[in-house]
């Protein structure tokens, strides 16, 4: 099994991607790391025999919007989920103090769920591929803000730990696949649904009728359809399996003038 995810070793994903691999008890598997998400995307609609371990959602940041887009325009479907508690630590040349630091290194979200803590110490910053990309920057005056996790992994100090601007930080990943064949002891499901017309009360009517049936909601995301401005659909993920309920659900947002189409079914 290939197993694809935001590289190189040691960023967030890759963290996941051991995760999963552990929990599920997974013998025969290759880690593959791409340079980006769409390439991560891209792999996996093209490998029937391969997954992908991609963010989907941050606590602090929201929606990783590249990746919700790709359910909706890409050949992936999301098999399962789970939670990675991102802690951030400054790393610095070996004997730096963080006094000596005036720039830092991380990918965009990273330098975002860290804003407090690099205006505090006053650095400056700039940004790079992956968080482990920034290892590449440091020098005397210069550090990289990476995962606490690589600790032992790279000839480089950690300054200071625990540097996110939230204590409760944690990214939801997805597991997607290339195909809609659902495992059946499922309790989690996702859906894309399309407004067919621009209409007053569109994201009630949704809301509505899952209420109608008692079905919580756990995710809600619109994204825009990109073909015209001011119109959208809507990512739903259900804390239900496809139940009789559900497909009532459906069939009822259906006569309501709206497309339904799975993108997700999985145990959580």
């Amino acid at each position: 099994m290939q197993i694809y995810y935001l590289g190189p070793k040691g960023t967030f994903s890759y963290l996941a991607s051991q995760r999963f691999v552990n929990q599920n008890r997974i013998q025969h598997y290759d880690f593959v790391p791409k340079a980006n998400l769409y390439e991560v995307i891209k792999y996996v609609s093209q490998d029937n025999a391969s997954i992908g371990i991609v963010p989907i959602e941050n606590s602090i940041e929201g929606t990783i919007n590249i990746v919700a887009d790709s359910l909706a325009q890409q050949n992936v479907y999301a098999h399962g989920e789970l939670h990675l508690d991102i802690d951030f630590a400054l790393y610095g040349k070996a004997g730096s103090q963080i006094s000596d630091i005036k720039k830092v290194y991380s990918i965009a979200p990273a330098i975002s769920q860290t804003s407090n803590y690099i205006m505090k110490h006053q650095f400056d910053y700039d940004y790079v591929d992956s968080t482990v990309k920034g290892f590449d920057m440091i020098n005397k005056h210069t550090g990289a803000i990476a995962p606490l996790a690589n600790e032992n992994d790279y000839d480089f100090e950690i300054l200071d730990t625990h540097i996110q601007d939230f204590a409760h930080n944690a990214t939801r990943f997805l597991i997607i696949k290339n195909h809609a064949n659902f495992d059946s002891n499922t309790n989690t499901s996702m859906f894309l649904i399309t407004p067919k017309y621009d209409k007053p009360g569109l994201l009630a009517s949704i809301l509505n009728t899952f209420a109608l049936f008692n079905i919580n909601l756990s995710w809600i995301e619109s994204r825009p359809l990109k073909t015209k401005l001011g119109q959208y659909h809507f990512f739903v993920q259900a804390d239900a399996p496809v139940s009789q309920d559900v497909k009532k659900v459906m069939t009822i947002l259906n006569t309501l003038d709206f497309e339904t189409k799975l993108v997700g079914s999985f145990y959580k």
